[in-house]
């Protein structure tokens, strides 16, 4: 049994393909479709034979109904590079359950349907910095091992995505689909970061991670806050309208970190962590069919 995804979410997964687009596919043989054009599964148009082409590949049938020869082409299917990488700053910790409990399912999910189509997956915990990586996996034998390497990454540290990106482009230089899983609580780093990984080619898809005490707090009266990243504290009397002005700042941050996944062709979906895993399976991977 899954540590992760309950029997309910594995049945869901196992009926789900991740869509990769055709320029963060690898040259190698796989399961997505690519925009090169050779020897594959898909049909995709004819050309006009010439001399020294391989006459296996002449359509008999067109050169019947047309006089004229052809050659059938198709449509090359590669594997895909899929990079999940996981907020484990120590904002994660809050939420019921916590933002990183959900964000290891989400990353979990990814994986699975990842690995089921023999894609190249690997999990990347960010805070600071760049944690330990996980190695390859490519197999659904192989879940167990990406599980345990989920479970062991620990949320601590301040959110620094742009300094991330940095090193993640050092690091991996092969394009592929990025999938961030981050409750985008840092103010600042996220536009540029996702600036880089469109120009680098990735595909991107941003998970954003949200529980109440983020969006909508109820907190009242005289307190301190202590910010669990940075370890600062402030004191302040929390009125209504301070709320109102709060919740306000974080919808136009939220907008802002949208667009610019937009922007690069990307997308930004909200998993709130008060849903089932297939829920959040259902919000978070919706292009796969």
């Amino acid at each position: 049994m899954s540590r992760f995804l309950d029997r309910a979410a594995e049945r869901l997964l196992d009926r789900l393909r991740l869509k990769v687009k055709a320029h963060a596919t690898s040259s190698d043989a796989g399961g997505h479709r690519s925009s090169a054009l050779n020897q594959g599964l898909e049909f995709a148009d004819h050309r006009q034979y010439v001399p020294g082409d391989d006459v296996r590949h002449i359509d008999w049938k067109a050169f019947a109904r047309h006089r004229q020869l052809v050659i059938r082409q198709f449509e090359e299917e590669r594997d895909a590079r899929i990079y999940v990488l996981v907020d484990s700053s120590a904002s994660m910790t809050r939420g019921e359950p916590a933002k990183a409990e959900v964000g290891r399912r989400l990353a979990a999910a990814f994986g699975y349907v990842g690995m089921k189509q023999l894609d190249r997956v690997r999990v990347i915990p960010f805070a600071t910095e760049i944690a330990k990586t996980s190695r390859v996996f490519r197999s659904r034998a192989q879940i167990p091992e990406l599980e345990k390497f989920l479970a062991e990454a620990s949320a601590e540290g301040v959110t620094t995505f742009e300094q991330t990106v940095r090193s993640f482009a050092a690091r991996h230089s092969m394009r592929g689909l990025v999938v961030v899983v981050s409750d985008l609580m840092a103010p600042e780093g996220w536009e540029e970061g996702f600036r880089v990984l469109g120009r680098l080619g990735h595909q991107l898809v941003v998970v954003r991670v949200t529980c109440p005490e983020d969006d909508k707090p109820d907190f009242k009266g005289e307190m301190e806050l202590h910010d669990s990243e940075t370890g600062e504290r402030l004191r302040l009397r929390v009125s209504p309208d301070l709320l109102v002005s709060y919740q306000r700042v974080i919808a136009e941050h939220v907008e802002e970190c949208r667009r610019a996944a937009v922007r690069v062709g990307g997308r930004l979906v909200e998993a709130p962590v008060e849903l089932s895993t297939e829920k959040l399976i259902r919000r978070a991977l919706p292009e796969v069919a």
